[in-house]
């Protein structure tokens, strides 16, 4: 019966992109959406198996552990509505009425505050992985749990996500380059793959093609000021720190000068002004550096591996530790702290190393002894594609270092067509394909800066982006992911700036 919903909606969503006005776009027309949106959902319902069997645990796959934890935030629905609001809506989730729910989840526990606290990360739980557990929960609504469903409604809202970038670029585009642009925005590897898969991308993709065409047609209409804020809602919701970087950016894009050199002062005079409120601001300074080494410390943590414990001293004072292996326990005592008057603690045998564990783990080797209780916290094995991030310095100077070394990172990174799993290969053939593209474009156009405001905008949000994700972001398989918005907009900034050249006259 779920198959045959399927289709219906497969026609529905065809009906609405027929509604769609393309008259004003060359090269594109309603049967390439529609090739477009199938090969989506090919590649959507592909990932899910490539996931099905790579992962064998669903507990670590980023697909299925999200689309099961909202079952039990669907079945809330059924159960009590208004519990279903605040599971979806966040508001009063402390209510112990929730836990009904949610105590048979697998992740959700690790996005409360309560567990912010106590292990020292991000308290931001509006801007979570709980996002796309909360848009698997919705589309239950019309799934009746077939998975392809879910593959289905993102597909369309990447599409979409997809048409309002092109829509929005299409006019700064030189004809020359129009054709590149289609395929670029529709068939980046990237882009297809990540976007088309029930993952955060695909909301990223919307939000962000919503975002774009709502500033760039703002000034005709103040109907576009509530597709701004749907798309600021939507982005904050699953990248917050995007939003962080667009709207003073947008702000800056929008002050309307028409002179390259008081577009080039505007950007000059903001980047000048930003390093040195950084540099004489204690409160802005700690404010990003703290933001920056929680994010890294978060993803450093599950993607190094080991085994990790909550370490409680007699004051109940606690910090998270490092185990190569399970500790072995000298017994188990019943305890109580403020955390939680249930937990269980391990008495831990004397002599077992680890480390505290830090962004770095760069510290010296401790050993258990008789101060110390544990609370096991979580366990991951190391990630394939991991590496050594760049030190966050607290100086300007050696800060400024650590940007260059991580935006040269994530520019690079992946360039291995031997070694690394199959997605990590086509991604190396990805940034392969982009230098072989920048040479065509050098060898065969010429630069003229036709709007350099918006290339301006399109290259500070690049590089903003990608060096926060390259001194944050320790897996080479999260960079291609985390990247992609920038590495779309990179290329689209290319095609601007290079048009056919010019004949010269003999």
């Amino acid at each position: 019966m779920s198959w045959l919903f399927f289709f219906i909606y497969f026609f529905v969503f065809i009906y609405i992109i027929k509604k769609i006005k393309l008259d004003n776009y060359n090269f594109i027309n309603y049967r390439f959406l529609y090739l477009i949106f199938i090969i989506k959902i090919f590649v959507g319902i592909s990932l899910n198996i490539v996931y099905k069997e790579y992962y064998q645990d669903r507990k670590i796959s980023d697909i299925y552990k999200y689309f099961d934890d909202s079952k039990y935030i669907y079945k809330s629905l059924s159960e009590n509505p208004i519990h279903f609001l605040q599971l979806i809506t966040d508001f009063n989730e402390d209510d112990p009425k929730l836990d009904l729910y949610t105590d048979s989840t697998l992740n959700w526990e690790y996005q409360t505050s309560k567990f912010s606290d106590l292990t020292h990360t991000s308290g931001v739980t509006f801007s979570n992985h709980r996002t796309i557990t909360k848009f698997n929960a919705l589309v239950r609504i019309f799934s009746f749990g077939n998975i392809n469903i879910h593959v289905l409604f993102m597909a369309f809202l990447s599409l979409m996500g997809c048409l309002l970038i092109f829509k929005s670029y299409y006019c700064f585009i030189p004809q020359s380059n129009l054709i590149f642009y289609l395929l670029i925005v529709f068939l980046t590897p990237s882009i297809l793959i990540w976007s088309s898969g029930i993952l955060k991308d695909g909301l990223i993709i919307f939000g962000f093609g919503l975002y774009i065409y709502s500033i760039f047609h703002i000034s005709y209409s103040y109907k576009y000021l509530l597709t701004l804020l749907l798309a600021i809602f939507i982005i904050f919701v699953t990248k917050y720190y995007l939003i962080i970087i667009l709207i003073p950016l947008t702000s800056l894009y929008l002050i309307p000068l028409k002179s390259n050199k008081l577009i080039l002062m505007k950007y000059a005079i903001f980047i000048f002004g930003f390093t040195l409120i950084f540099n004489f601001s204690d409160t802005f300074r700690n404010s990003i550096m703290d933001r920056l080494k929680i994010k890294k410390y978060t993803h450093v943590r599950t993607s190094l591996g080991g085994n990790y414990y909550i370490q409680f001293d007699k004051e109940n004072a606690h910090r998270i530790v490092r185990f190569e292996n399970i500790i072995k326990e000298d017994e188990n005592i019943a305890d109580t702290n403020d955390y939680n008057s249930n937990i269980t603690f391990i008495k831990a045998k004397q002599g077992l190393a680890y480390q505290v564990f830090s962004s770095e783990l760069d510290n010296d080797t401790l050993f258990t002894n008789s101060k110390f209780k544990y609370f096991f916290l979580d366990s991951f094995n190391k990630a394939g594609s991991y590496y050594k991030l760049p030190a966050i310095q607290e100086s300007l100077p050696e800060l400024f270092l650590s940007i260059l070394k991580a935006t040269y990172n994530v520019f690079s990174k992946p360039f291995s067509f031997i070694k690394g799993s199959l997605m990590l290969r086509l991604a190396s053939l990805e940034n392969f394909g982009l230098l072989i593209f920048i040479s065509f474009l050098l060898f065969k156009r010429s630069i003229r800066f036709k709007n350099l405001n918006l290339f301006l905008f399109n290259l500070l949000f690049v590089l903003i982006l990608y060096f926060i994700i390259g001194l944050t972001i320790p897996v080479i398989g999260g960079l291609i992911r985390y990247k992609m918005v920038g590495f779309l907009l990179f290329l689209i900034s290319l095609l601007m700036v290079f048009d056919k050249k010019i004949a010269s006259d003999n």
